[in-house]
Order: structure tokens, then sequence, then C-alpha cells
């Protein structure tokens, strides 16, 4: 940590101006104490760490052993918002809460506090630590290191951890502090557990305003349409998917189908689909599954379904992504998105508010050749100009 108290109760913090005669000379005449626990902390000179105070006990704080690009990154971020004129304060203890985040800001009569990770914690500490900061009314604005994303071609490999820093702006918000670059992996469509389309976008940490962490980045490809593509066609051809799911094989094998040759409906990206960590060829193929029950031109609900949708998930059939930041949408949004997309592939009918009529039967392939052909066709109706899926819908 940077900031620690002195015997006479004043602050000491390392982001001042100190030179290293300075703070050698300061170690040897003071005593230090935290300012959470008030125990001794020590002062850190090393050539390889920048200077830091450390506990000679456990704090009562929870915290984890702090890294150098931990102590380097809420440095340069303390120094950012500085030159931004903005009122910032590192480590400040919030007593009332009993939390200390790496910086705290007020702006525009609001009150922020950024964690900057690097090291993994538990949900249920990120849970915690979330929770507090909403109920005193201090928005929380997680930045998570980027050793925690790696890039596969078009997509992007995303541990469950990751996930927890996807916030309302459906974006994850990375910081490198030995590049002093800040990046957005935004518009992310989830094909796994931990694999997802998204783009990624990367500024100098000078070039960006504080207000950048509170808007989504526009879309700056059009190559979802190549990369769903490819990725629908590995779903077909590999037979690693059936063997982990056999759940899956034994349900749609009741329906009378293959599970490689599930139909050309199901696999279809959504904007709100980051809620499921189930395989989209996977839970769609249940929905359709529920709506082919119903008889053609029968009215059914979007509550009937989804009221299905959670027997699925309550028989761990459908996962859902546990998402501590996202507070403006919830897991129905995808289905809805689905039913819509399945409105514009002319499958169902939108004839109320949130009712639909089933008007054909789904499109099932015979062979893996005539599977991956209507693959193209249906995605080349859904992932087009006329028609942007990120677009909100009513």
């Amino acid at each position: 940590m940077f900031v620690a108290l002195l015997k006479n109760g004043e602050t000491c913090s390392l982001l001042d101006d100190w030179t290293i005669e300075q703070l050698h000379v300061l170690r040897a005449t003071q005593a230090f104490f935290c300012p959470v626990c008030l125990e001794r902390v020590q002062l850190k000179i090393g050539t390889k760490r920048m200077p830091h105070f450390a506990h000679e006990t456990k704090c009562t704080i929870e915290t984890e052993r702090e890294t150098f690009a931990h102590l380097q990154g809420k440095q340069q971020l303390y120094e950012w918002l500085t030159n931004e004129k903005i009122e910032v304060e590192v480590e400040k203890y919030l007593r009332h809460i009993q939390q200390r985040p790496d910086v705290f800001v007020r702006h525009m009569q609001h009150m922020y506090a950024i964690e900057y990770q690097c090291s993994i914690i538990p949900f249920s500490l990120f849970a915690k630590r979330t929770n507090a900061y909403k109920n005193a009314h201090i928005v929380p604005i997680w930045l998570l290191h980027t050793s925690h994303v790696k890039r596969r071609s078009l997509f992007f490999q995303l541990p469950s951890f990751s996930w927890l820093f996807f916030n309302d702006q459906e974006v994850i918000p990375f910081y490198c502090a030995e590049r002093r670059e800040v990046s957005f992996l935004h518009h992310l469509i989830p094909l796994s557990s931990t694999l997802a389309y998204g783009e990624w976008a990367t500024f100098p940490l000078h070039a960006i305003s504080f207000s950048s962490f509170f808007q989504t980045p526009q879309r700056q490809h059009d190559v979802l349409f190549h990369a769903w593509q490819m990725k629908k066609k590995q779903w077909r051809l590999s037979p690693l998917y059936y063997r982990t799911n056999r759940t899956f094989c034994r349900i749609v094998y009741h329906a009378h189908m293959t599970p490689s040759l599930f139909p050309h409906e199901a696999g279809i990206p959504l904007r709100h689909a980051y809620w499921f960590e189930t395989p989209p060829f996977i839970w769609q193929t249940y929905m359709l599954l529920e709506m082919m029950n119903v008889p053609l031109h029968v009215t059914f609900s979007f509550h009937q379904l989804y009221e299905r949708m959670r027997y699925f998930i309550r028989q761990n059939l459908i996962h859902i992504r546990r998402l501590p930041l996202v507070t403006k949408s919830h897991y129905s949004y995808a289905l809805m998105d689905y039913l819509h997309a399945l409105v514009s592939l002319q499958f169902l009918k939108k004839v109320g508010k949130s009712t639909f009529q089933r008007i054909r039967s789904w499109s099932l392939p015979r062979n893996v050749e005539e599977a991956i052909r209507g693959d193209e066709q249906v995605l080349r109706r859904i992932v087009s100009k006329k028609e942007d899926f990120f677009t909100k819908r009513e």
C-alpha cells in the first residue's frame, strides 16, 4: 500500500514526490501504522519493487498480496485522474463499509471506487465488495489485468473469474500497468463457458477520459458472420461437444434427432447471450423443442416459454453466468432476443407484445454438408447490415 499513518496521526503518502534518500531517512526516523487496523507496517524500499508499506501481521481488511503491477497500476490511475483535475484519493479507508478501494473518486456529485484486480479472488469476496459499494451509493469500477484474457484468433478465452468484470455497459474493462493501456472487450457473445466472440479496443491511458468507463465502444469490425460460421461448423464436426454432454444427446435422440444435426435455427448469436455458460446451440435447441410441442398457429406467451427455461436451469441443463455488475438486464432478455430472431427467420409470428405463434416446423438437416449450407443461409439472414441484433429491442 502507499498510505500509512505516522505516530503523531499524520498521513504519509508515498505518492508524494519523495526521493530514495528521503525515504531511507524517513524509515530510520519514523514508525508507520496501517490506517485501517492501526497495526505496525514496514516501509519497503527495494530495487525490484516500488516503495510501499507492508503489514507485519495480517490486516483486518480482506486483501490479497499486492503485486508490482497492482502497485504500479494504482499509482498510474491516481496520477491520471489527478491530471484530469478530478478529485481522487488512493487507498482511502471507508470506515462505514470497512473497505479500502484502490482509488476513490468524487466527480460530478457522485462517488466511485476503482478496483484494479491483478490476482484471482473468490466470487464471494468480489460480490461482497461490490454490494457494499452499491449500498453506500458508491459506483464500483472494476478493472482487470490483461493477463486474465487470451486471444484465440477471432475469439477470446475468458475464465469464469474474468466474466465477473462484465458490466452494465456490456464491456469488460482491462488495464495493463506495464504498457499504461486501457482495453475494452465489448460486444461479447459467448460460445461456451470460457470462449466468446468479441471486439477489442485499446487506448493509452492518457488518451481517454474518466467518462470512457461508462460508455460502450462502437462496433469496429463486421467479422461476426465469418467467425460464427466457423464456430458453428466446429460444433457440427466435433464429437467432443457430444461426448461431454450426454444429457443433450439423450434429449435430442429422444426427439429423433442426431446431435450434430441440430436445427439450423439453433446456435444463433444474440445480444444478451452473455448470460449463458451453456453453448448457444444447446440451450436454443432445448427451447426449440419446447416450441415444437406447441401446435402450429396456437398462441403461446413469452412467460410460458420462460417458465420452461427456468425448469431447464433448475435441472442444471442450462447454466446461467454470475454477473454481479450487471443490473440492467436479465437472462430472460436473451430468450426474448431469441424469439425475435425466430420471427425474422419466419419460424414464429409475433401476435402481441409478448405472445407468439409457431408458423412452420424447424429445419433439420439430413447430413453435415446440408447442415453447413443451411447454417450459412440462416446466419446471413440474422447477421446482416439490415438487422443489427445488438440494437435494443422493445
